[in-house]
């Protein structure tokens, strides 16, 4: 009997610390991160703004790319755009506003992505440094390949420091495990459905 329970104990050990392995490995394959080489500009998209822009502008004194992207609009209508934002707290950390561009209208990270290449291919750009949160990192990574690719447009992914977000315990604390489930379920849909979508861009087919 005392053999039962052991292996009982035992198997349902084990299946604990599969089960988290597994949340880790999830809490990594979202943030998703390549090596950096110096591109022509560091990308960054709205959303939780603050440590996205602090990210980017990290990057951009490291000479990694001579050019910052903040892509985003308004959450209030009656403000200015989330990218302008951006862009104000970057000059206020030492950037020049003449190294900055703004792309004020995407409201999502689907158009996001389309009106940076779009920027990008108007300007004779072709290599970015993508920033984001690092739970949002895979989404917008799909999206921004799907959006670059047809230009011959290609970037490298890295996650912003963002303290409030570890993806070895994203699942033991709130808001992080909400807002993971809520991302991986906004990343099953951006696999299946969203290259059936176009987005009405001017001059982006």
């Amino acid at each position: 009997m005392r053999s039962f329970f052991l292996g009982f104990l035992t198997g349902v050990l084990l299946m604990l610390i599969a089960g988290v392995a597994s949340l880790v490995v999830i809490g990594h394959a979202l943030a998703v991160s390549d090596a950096l080489v110096r591109s022509d500009a560091i990308v960054a998209i709205s959303g939780d703004a603050g440590p996205r822009t602090a990210t980017a502008v990290g990057l951009w004194k490291q000479g990694l790319a001579p050019l910052l992207i903040f892509s985003g609009a308004s959450l209030d209508p009656d403000s200015v755009s989330s990218a302008e934002i951006m862009k104000r707290e970057a000059v206020r950390m030492g950037v020049p506003a003449e190294a900055i561009l703004v792309e004020p209208l995407s409201a999502t990270t689907e158009e996001n992505a389309k009106r940076t290449a779009q920027l990008m291919g108007e300007r004779g750009l072709h290599t970015a440094i993508l920033v984001t949160s690092p739970y949002h990192q895979r989404r917008a990574s799909v999206l921004f390949e799907r959006a670059f690719a047809p230009l011959g447009l290609v970037f490298r992914n890295h996650p912003a420091d963002d303290p409030t977000w570890d993806p070895d315990r994203w699942f033991l604390h709130e808001p992080s495990r909400t807002l993971t489930l809520v991302e991986l379920a906004k990343l099953g849909a951006a696999l299946v459905f969203s290259s059936a979508r176009p987005i009405p861009v001017a001059g982006v087919p």
